[in-house]
């Protein structure tokens, strides 16, 4: 019995050994085929793909403001022009006409002015002549009768020598009277400048017609509004191939030319309303293109619209936010118009700690990962930060250069032996 008891004790030893064997060294079974990965600091990106348009950064379209014949055309699709630069001109005799005839009226009106001045200087001088005249005759009529009022005094003269004398001086005070309301009416009235101010306001009449004429004038010469590459010019009504040539009949408000600003392109693209929150002025975008294969163009995001319209696609209820991307360069095969592909670099973090995100594994809300160490692969419990399609930041757990299974393994237990898988994957890429 003693014997019995001894063996069995043995026995238990045996198994306890045997379990802490395999708790601290993995199950003594096959080894199963596992994909790794060693652990590293990299760049975390995450990038949101839209498709885009290139366009030139203005654009404008330059119309004929006033009807008439093409005299000359200039310019021709993709000439570099400089802002004022004539680019045709408008032949319509009347506007001539009216812009001449309006022209003298103005000058005529202006000379009006001068010698409505002139004739009110002179009025001036003319009253005060007449007040000096008149007070001239008054004195002497004074001094003679006075000098007669004496001698009759004396009755050295016959009384109505003095009458007359008293009369005549009397006459010569009515006009001097007179002489002196009429200057002091004159220079309340302005001397006649009732006819300067009617000559002014006419020349101000014959200014606002004349420049309505000269502006419609001006009109017949259509100019750049901008420095920029002509984009197209206006073909004839019925020959969409043929441009308008001179001669050819224009109307006011016709599109003559397109002009885009010299200078880089810029891609406009739609941002889904759910994804505009992760785009902010300044972030980098990559622009890239089924026409240009294989090249990317670095940009910025330079604006984002403040208002999201209807989505252009008519299957979609989604809204949309315009957002323009500046190009850093502007090669030469980007053409206006071209559709492209745009990637928006909305995170981007350097040195993070980066793992595959299938090699997360889930379980109860918190996440783990297989960490290999001398061929066991041991359950190790991470705290993760970003994630994108394919790679996520690890906080805390794993440290750089530690290998793990790449991705997520059926079957695969804690402390399970492992083996490495031929033709393992390479760490994932620096960005997603």
């Amino acid at each position: 019995m003693k014997r019995l008891a001894i063996l069995l004790g043995i026995v238990l030893a045996v198994g306890a050994v045997l379990a802490l064997a395999k708790y601290f060294h993995g199950s003594s079974g096959a080894k199963m085929a596992v994909h790794t990965v060693t652990v590293k600091r990299g760049v975390f990106e995450t990038k949101l793909p839209e498709n885009g348009v290139v366009q030139r950064p203005r654009t404008a379209t330059i119309p004929t403001l006033v009807a008439g014949n093409i005299g000359v055309i200039n310019v021709k699709a993709g000439d570099a022009v400089s802002a004022g630069e004539l680019l045709a001109t408008i032949e319509n005799p009347t506007l001539a006409s009216n812009a001449a005839s309006s022209q003298a009226d103005y000058e005529q009106a202006e000379a009006s002015i001068q010698t409505a001045r002139t004739n009110s200087q002179n009025a001036q001088v003319t009253y005060h002549a007449d007040v000096q005249t008149a007070l001239s005759n008054l004195n002497e009529a004074r001094r003679v009768y006075n000098a007669d009022a004496a001698l009759y005094a004396n009755k050295a003269i016959a009384r109505n020598q003095v009458d007359t004398d008293r009369a005549k001086l009397e006459q010569a005070q009515v006009q001097y009277d007179q002489a002196m309301r009429q200057e002091h009416l004159g220079a309340v009235t302005g001397y006649s400048q009732d006819s300067v101010q009617m000559a002014e306001a006419n020349a101000r009449k014959m200014a606002i017609v004349n420049s309505a004429n000269q502006q419609q004038l001006a009109f017949t010469r259509i100019t750049a509004p901008f420095d920029g590459v002509i984009q197209s010019v206006a073909t004839q009504p019925n020959d969409q191939l043929t441009n308008l040539r001179a001669g050819d009949p224009v109307t006011a408000g016709q599109a003559l030319f397109t002009i885009a600003a010299s200078g880089g392109y810029t891609v406009k693209a739609q941002v889904d309303e759910q994804d505009i929150i992760n785009v902010h002025v300044g972030q980098r975008a990559v622009v890239s293109g089924e026409d240009f294969p294989g090249k990317h163009i670095a940009g910025r995001v330079a604006d984002i619209s403040p208002v999201a319209t209807k989505s252009t696609d008519a299957s979609s209820t989604a809204r949309q936010v315009l957002t323009t991307i500046s190009l850093d360069s502007s090669p030469s095969y980007l053409r206006d118009g071209m559709t492209v592909d745009v990637d928006i670099v909305t995170s981007d973090v350097k040195n993070a700690l980066l793992i595959p995100s299938d090699a997360i594994v889930s379980e109860n809300g918190k996440q783990y990962v297989y960490v290999v160490r001398k061929g066991i692969a041991r359950k190790t419990l991470v705290r993760t930060g970003a994630s994108g399609d394919t790679q996520t930041i690890v906080v805390s757990g794993i440290v750089a250069g530690d290998t793990i299974v790449a991705q997520k393994t059926p079957g695969l237990t804690d402390r399970q032996p492992v083996s490495i898988a031929s033709g393992s994957p390479p760490p994932a890429p620096a960005s997603t």
